[in-house]
C-alpha cells in the first residue's frame, strides 16, 4: 500500500492533512501535535489505524462510548476505506493514498471558514489572502449566496487591520432617505428624528474595513461622495459643516458586474476604478461540483444525518441558482422532512429541488423537465464534469471524486464513448438543447 494520507476536518471546519507516519497511528485529543483531533465529543486516545495480517489497515475506536460512522453504519472497527467520508464525534476524515494537494490557506481560529476543494475556490482563496495584505480596495463579484460577506470578513482577519472593527452595511437595503446619513453620519437636528449626533459606517469603520454589499444599489449623489471619501479620506456628516477624517479600508461586493452598470450608466466609472483596485470574480457552486460534494454531507451531519450516494448525485445535478445558501437550505429542509428519528437522507426527500428552481440558461448542466432519474442525473453529471474539464477524462474523474476506470466504465454504461458522441453530448450540455434529454439505450 503507497502512503497514506488523512484529511482531518474540525468541528469549527479548520482542515489540515496528515502523513500517517508508520503503524499503529493514533488519532485523538490526548496530543499536542499534528495527530490532535479538536473534538470535545472524542476521547483522549479515540482512533487506531493498524496493519492486520490478512485485512491490510484495519480503523478501530479505542473507547467503546466512540462509534465510527460511514453514512448510515455506525461500527466500533472497519478496513479502512479510501476516500470515503468517515466521522467520529463531529469530527470528517478522508483516508487516501498518495500526496494530497488540500487546500493552501488555512482560516483563522474563530472565524468562518469559506470551504472549497474546487482548483477555482484554492486560487481565490490564495488572491484574496495576499490582497488582504495590501491597502487596496477589494471588489467581490459574485453571485447571491456564494458567501461574499465571509469572504469579506476573511480578508478583514487576514490584514493589519484585524484589531479595528469590521462593518458589514447591505446598501440595497439602505432606505434612500437616510443612506446618506447610514454611511456618513449627521449631527444633532439636522433632519426630523435626528435626536442626536450619529457616526456614520465610514467612521465606525475608523481603523479597520468597510464592508459594502451591493455597492451597485448606492445612489449616484452618494456615489459622489464616497468618491471623494477615497481620494481625501474626508467625511462631511449630514448638517455638519466640520469635515472629519477617517482610515478605513473597503471591500465592497455586487451580484451583478459592477462594469456593466458603468455601461448602463448606472455607476461612476472613476468610483469603480477607486472601488476595484483588485477585482475578484467569486465562483458559483454550479461551477465547483466538488464543493457540493464536500458542503452536503458536511451541512447534513450538522443535524446528525448523512445522504445516500443517490441523494448526493441528486445535489451534484442540481443547478444550485442561489449557491451555497440554497444547498443549505435545501438540506435542512431535507432533513426536517426525514424528521428527527431517520439518520439518512434519501433522493426522494429532495424531490422539491427538481420542482423549484430548473436549470438556467447560464448553467453548464442541461435542462430538465420534469423529475429525472438517477440514472440520467448521473450521466449528466458526468458531462458537467468533463465539460469543466475540457474534456480531461483524469481531470473529470478527479472533480467527481472517482478513479478513471470508474469514469471509463460509466462512460461507456451511458453512451458517450467516443469523440463524435462526446461532441453531441457536450452540445447538450452546454444548453445548446433545452428539451428533455432521451437518453440512448446502448
Amino acid at each position: 500500500m503507497k502512503n497514506i494520507h488523512v484529511q482531518i476536518q474540525d468541528p469549527s471546519g479548520h482542515r489540515r492533512t496528515i502523513k500517517l507516519n508508520g503503524f499503529p497511528f493514533y488519532l485523538g485529543t490526548d496530543f499536542e501535535d499534528r495527530n490532535q483531533l479538536r473534538d470535545p465529543k472524542i476521547p483522549r486516545q479515540a482512533l487506531k489505524i493498524d496493519r492486520h495480517s490478512d485485512r491490510g489497515l484495519v480503523l478501530s475506536s479505542q473507547d467503546p462510548g466512540l462509534l465510527i460512522r460511514v453514512g448510515d453504519l455506525k461500527m466500533p472497527a472497519l478496513d479502512l476505506p479510501l476516500e470515503v467520508t468517515i466521522r467520529a464525534g463531529d469530527t470528517i476524515l478522508v483516508f487516501s493514498e498518495g500526496e494530497q494537494k488540500g487546500p493552501s490557506v488555512d482560516f483563522p481560529p474563530g472565524e468562518k471558514p469559506w470551504l472549497t476543494e474546487s482548483e477555482r475556490g484554492i486560487k481565490m482563496l490564495d488572491l484574496l489572502k495576499k490582497s488582504a495584505r495590501t491597502r487596496l480596495s477589494i471588489y467581490l463579484n459574485g453571485e447571491t449566496g456564494t458567501g461574499k460577506e465571509v469572504l469579506a470578513r476573511l480578508i478583514h482577519v487576514w490584514s493589519d487591520r484585524v484589531s479595528g472593527p469590521f462593518v458589514p452595511i447591505n446598501c440595497g437595503a439602505l432606505a434612500l432617505s437616510l443612506s446618506e446619513s447610514e454611511l456618513f453620519g449627521h449631527v444633532k437636528g439636522a433632519f426630523t428624528g435626528a435626536m442626536k449626533d450619529r457616526p456614520g459606517a465610514l467612521l465606525q469603520a475608523h481603523g479597520g474595513t468597510l464592508f459594502l454589499d451591493e455597492v451597485g444599489d448606492l445612489p449616484p449623489e452618494l456615489q459622489v461622495k464616497l468618491l471623494r471619501f477615497l481620494e481625501s479620506g474626508e467625511i462631511r456628516p449630514v448638517g455638519s459643516d466640520r469635515l472629519l477624517h477617517a482610515d478605513v479600508r473597503l471591500v465592497c461586493a455586487t451580484h451583478k458586474p459592477l462594469s456593466q452598470l458603468v455601461k448602463e450608466g448606472k455607476f461612476r466609472q472613476d468610483l469603480y476604478y477607486r472601488l476595484a483596485s483588485i477585482p475578484v470574480e467569486v465562483p458559483s457552486l454550479r461551477s465547483r461540483p466538488e464543493d457540493i460534494r464536500l458542503l452536503g454531507p458536511r451541512f447534513a451531519s450538522e443535524f446528525e444525518k448523512a445522504l445516500t450516494p443517490e441523494a448526493l448525485t441528486k445535489l451534484l445535478v442540481h443547478d444550485w441558482p442561489g449557491n451555497v445558501r440554497e444547498l443549505r437550505h435545501a438540506i435542512e429542509r431535507a432533513c426536517g422532512i426525514t424528521g428527527p428519528f431517520e439518520p439518512v437522507i434519501h433522493a426522494s426527500d429532495l424531490d422539491f429541488i427538481s420542482d423549484s428552481t430548473p436549470f438556467s440558461e447560464e448553467s453548464p448542466g442541461a435542462s430538465l423537465n420534469g423529475v429525472a432519474t438517477l440514472r440520467e442525473m448521473e450521466k449528466v453529471l458526468i458531462l458537467r464534469a468533463l465539460k469543466l474539464a475540457s474534456g480531461n477524462r483524469t481531470e473529470a474523474s478527479r472533480i467527481l471524486g472517482i478513479a478513471r476506470s470508474t469514469l471509463f466504465e460509466k462512460m461507456k454504461t451511458h453512451g458517450i464513448i467516443g469523440p463524435k458522441v462526446n461532441a453531441f453530448w457536450m452540445s447538450q450540455i452546454m444548453g445548446e438543447s433545452s428539451e428533455r434529454m432521451h437518453l440512448p439505450s446502448r
